[in-house]
């Protein structure tokens, strides 16, 4: 097999507004600059690229026009290209749909589509026969269940696990760190993936530019190691940095928190190489498949309600009942400081004029479903922000010994909960823009992931 790696800086100029948290501030500075990694495999036969972007997402049209300018100079089909995004919030708008007007997004996209091509010319470049090794270890410590369960069986996304009726956590953290390492003939290593399940919001607020946590690890990584490494963010759509324990409102976030974090994980993946076995074989292979899952509609008394509590509530509106009612759960977040009904009451008539401009083709949505065999090790790609549950799954299910999942990737499709957080309530399965899939679509891609994976593993006997 030959491997060629290759980087390039996809920082914007300051003054972009950020997108994934609250206020849409303005980029000020840089800390820990986004990056694009590019990891390019041949066998002699197939070949297919990994491409790591510190962004919060792109979808799928995106995706489609950055791998047709990829695919000719790498001599790739363009289906051979898993393109993934390690969800950082501190990274500029990338798509209208939160919100950003379309043309602030398109000169992001057109410097971010030239220094992706750039890197991938490197990664041709820098192609020689290398070999592959996998590894992994537990990080206990700095991923967390973010669903508490309080009284009734309702859970308050991002609530404290403690008082007003707190029963205990919905899930636990995947914490498998799991890395993959090529070196060349001559031992010298070439770079990297590291594959890691936690929202990249360690850095909390701050008006920066960061490429958060797997910025600080990857970067460790690279002055430690030498060459090129990517990040994979695993099943984290229910996983976060706060620790739900803890009495610190900050706990989990900041700068000393971010770099403290990065650092911890490339400690990890260090233990993780130190005992990592080779890749049994030089072959790459690649198997694809869309599947078609729908869109929930809001019903038209919500949408009503929702006008009426924006233009029309009462001062002394009982806030914890009108959630019942718009929602049919007591919370969507629960972190002391806000119920997020106005929010969500906004997201929902946005959501509801969006769907309503569309064709009803479009309310059905093709996703694509992706996996990548690199000898017996094999990467699954998920465009949505998959629940920690199914990246277990598809891991234990696997007719591969070693299985990396890799979530914001091909696409954004929102969230896809497990079909028994629809019935607790909390944030990620709120109607909105980004939780519009039917409840029983994370069941329907970890199925197509395990198809794939299997098709895959056929391949080779």
């Amino acid at each position: 097999m030959r491997i060629g790696f290759g980087r390039a800086d996809i920082t914007p100029a300051p003054g972009l507004p950020m997108v994934g948290m609250p206020d849409t501030p303005r980029g000020e500075g840089v800390v820990w600059p986004l990056q694009t990694r590019v990891l390019l495999a041949d066998d002699g036969e197939h070949r297919i690229a990994v491409v790591c972007l510190d962004l919060i997402a792109l979808v799928a049209t995106q995706v489609a026009e950055l791998r047709e300018r990829l695919s000719a100079p790498a001599r790739l089909d363009p289906e051979h290209i898993l393109i993934a995004c390690s969800h950082t919030h501190r990274g500029p708008f990338t798509e209208s749909g939160w919100g950003a007007a379309g043309e602030a997004v398109r000169p992001y996209l057109d410097l971010l589509f030239s220094q992706v091509t750039a890197a991938m010319r490197d990664a041709i470049a820098n192609l020689q026969p290398a070999d592959l090794s996998v590894g992994r270890a537990m990080a206990p410590g700095w991923a967390f269940n973010r669903r508490p369960i309080y009284a009734g069986g309702q859970v308050g996304t991002h609530g404290p696990a403690r008082g007003d009726g707190f029963a205990g956590m919905e899930g636990t953290a995947d914490e498998e760190l799991a890395v993959l390492i090529a070196c060349g003939s001559d031992g010298t290593t070439l770079g990297g993936l590291v594959d890691f399940a936690c929202h990249s919001t360690a850095m909390g607020h701050d008006p920066v530019y960061s490429a958060d946590y797997p910025g600080v690890l990857a970067e460790t990584l690279e002055k430690e190691h030498g060459g090129i490494f990517g990040f994979l963010i695993g099943a984290a759509g229910d996983t976060s940095t706060p620790d739900p324990t803890s009495h610190d409102p900050e706990s989990g976030f900041g700068r000393a928190h971010t770099l403290a974090m990065g650092e911890a994980l490339a400690a990890k993946a260090n233990e993780a190489i130190a005992t990592a076995h080779a890749v049994s074989s030089d072959r790459v292979a690649v198997a694809t498949t869309r599947l078609r899952i729908a869109q929930r509609r809001p019903a038209p008394e919500q949408v009503a309600l929702a006008r009426w509590y924006l233009e029309e509530r009462p001062a002394d509106l009982d806030e914890r009942e009108f959630t019942r009612r718009l929602y049919g759960h007591d919370f969507t977040f629960n972190d002391g400081k806000q119920l997020g009904n106005e929010r969500h009451a906004q997201e929902l008539i946005t959501m509801d004029a969006w769907q309503r401009e569309r064709p009803e083709s479009e309310l059905i949505e093709a996703i694509e479903m992706q996996a990548i065999a690199l000898g017996d090790v094999a990467i699954v790609a998920f465009p949505v922000e998959l629940f920690t549950e199914f990246g277990r799954r598809v891991k234990a299910e696997s007719p591969f010994p070693d299985t990396i999942v890799a979530t914001l990737a091909n696409g954004w499709h929102g969230y896809a909960p497990t079909q028994e957080a629809f019935t607790r309530g909390g944030y990620e399965p709120r109607f909105a823009y980004p939780s519009r899939l039917v409840p029983e679509a994370g069941d329907l891609m970890s199925g197509a992931a395990l198809e794939l994976l299997g098709d895959l593993a056929s391949q080779s006997d």
